[in-house]
Formats: C-alpha cells, sequence, structure tokens
C-alpha cells in the first residue's frame, strides 16, 4: 500500500501584507532605473611602473545609496586594451514608483577611479546624469579630459509591473 505524503507548509506572508489595489486618486507606476557598463577603454598607463591601470567605479545615487563594480577588486587594462563584455555589467540599479502624473527626476553621479598601491586612488573622470522618468535609452560616454579613458555606458528607465 502507497504512503502518502503531505507537505508542510510554510508561513510566506510579510507583515502588514494587503493585497487591495490602490485608490482610484492615487495611481502609481513603478519603474526600474539601471546604469550598466558597456566598454572600458584606455590608451595610457596610469601605473607608477607602467604595468597596467586597476580601475573601478563608485555611483552616488539618491539620499544615502552608493554602489561600487566591482564590489571587490578592480578591472585591470594595459594600455591601448579595451573591456567588453557579452553581459552588460549592472553598475547600479534602483526601483522608483511614482504617482501618474508627478514629473519625477533621479540625479545619479558616476565616478570612474584608477587604484594606485603608491599613491591615493585617482578620480579620473567623474560626471552627473539627471534620469526623467520615463525616459527612452540612451548610451553616455564617460570619459576623462583628456580622452584618454572611455567608459560606453546605458541608461535607462523603464516602467515595470514589480
Amino acid at each position: 500500500m502507497p504512503r502518502r505524503y503531505y507537505a508542510k507548509s510554510k508561513k510566506t506572508y510579510a507583515k502588514d501584507q494587503t493585497f487591495e489595489q490602490d485608490q482610484v486618486g492615487e495611481e502609481k507606476e513603478r519603474y526600474l532605473i539601471s546604469i550598466e557598463l558597456m566598454s572600458l577603454k584606455t590608451l595610457k598607463d596610469y601605473d607608477i611602473f607602467g604595468w597596467r591601470g586597476e580601475f573601478y567605479f563608485k555611483v552616488d545615487g539618491p539620499k544615502t545609496i552608493k554602489a561600487r563594480w566591482p564590489d571587490k577588486g578592480t578591472i585591470k587594462l594595459q594600455r591601448n586594451q579595451e573591456f567588453t563584455s557579452k553581459a552588460d555589467m549592472s553598475l547600479w540599479s534602483q526601483f522608483k514608483t511614482v504617482r501618474v502624473d508627478e514629473p519625477a527626476i533621479e540625479r545619479i553621479k558616476v565616478i570612474l577611479r584608477e587604484r594606485d598601491h603608491m599613491k591615493r586612488n585617482e578620480t579620473i573622470a567623474e560626471q552627473e546624469f539627471e534620469i526623467k522618468l520615463p525616459s527612452k535609452t540612451q548610451y553616455v560616454i564617460l570619459q576623462d579630459k583628456k580622452e584618454n579613458t572611455k567608459a560606453k555606458l546605458r541608461i535607462q528607465a523603464t516602467r515595470t509591473r514589480y
């Protein structure tokens, strides 16, 4: 005679969870805002010994949201070398909920830095972006003043259901 198995369920609801819809006057839209790295190229040796430069990104979002990419380590590039990936690397992303007729703008600052062992980390390029919700996909070049190092970024602010 076969045995019957009973699955014991866990409580998966959140505290104060409701499934009610928003009121008619308070319709809201939700957006996914993301900044992704498509490529990084350098024409200069940033290291003291001329071996390779160690690059990383810092992103300052609204309020106190900050991110570093890569989380640990660096992107190591020699002169005339380019970093690309088949999957675009997400430097920063955020969900934002906004009322339907309310204009919204996010200000995000992206900083490209180079790490040195002997001296302080050098800021190569920095730029502040204003992202309007909703907006089309933008492709932006972040570069230093002498145009020796360039990073191609994709900025998206798409509407989502989640």
